[in-house]
């Protein structure tokens, strides 16, 4: 199974509303979301089959393009949100039996999924993504924990 996990986009640092809900991509996060939505539609990528996103307006753009650019639906998943634990994302991989997802979510939620998938629950804190980041993982379908294996990497205008 490959998993992608991603952080949204570059978001404004407060939104109208007051709420870290409402907060909207900027310019440059919304370029990101372009740009990741071009890297995961590439044939040279194993595509992902579904996208979830925390029901955040800023991970919800930062999807969009994506379902745009696989035909995919729009699918919000609570347990990826920002306020939300690790064990909360790690039961959404668990449960899937897609071969390939995308979760679009927050810091350090995303990260720790991460750590988790790389070296287990007891990983020291080994990725905290920057936004629009992107780490594509290859994971035992029966044991994802500790199980993962680097397979794809991508931030617009980073070399890794």
């Amino acid at each position: 199974m490959i998993v992608y996990l991603i952080r949204h986009g570059q978001a404004e640092d407060l939104s109208e509303s007051g709420h870290d809900a409402d907060r909207v991509l900027v310019h440059k996060g919304h370029e990101q979301a372009a740009a990741i939505a071009e890297f995961l539609s590439d044939p040279a990528q194993s595509s992902p089959t579904i996208v979830l996103a925390s029901p955040y307006t800023r991970t919800t753009q930062t999807a969009t393009p994506i379902w745009n650019a696989l035909g995919q639906p729009v699918q919000h998943e609570p347990r990826i949100a920002a306020d939300r634990f690790a064990e909360d994302i790690m039961s959404v991989i668990e449960e899937s039996d897609a071969p390939s997802l995308a979760l679009v979510s927050h810091n350090p939620l995303i990260g720790r999924a991460a750590d988790i998938l790389v070296a287990g629950p007891s990983a020291p804190r080994l990725h905290s993504m920057r936004p629009g980041q992107l780490y594509g993982f290859k994971v035992d379908r029966e044991n994802p924990i500790g199980s993962a294996q680097l397979v794809a990497k991508f931030r617009m205008d980073d070399a890794f």
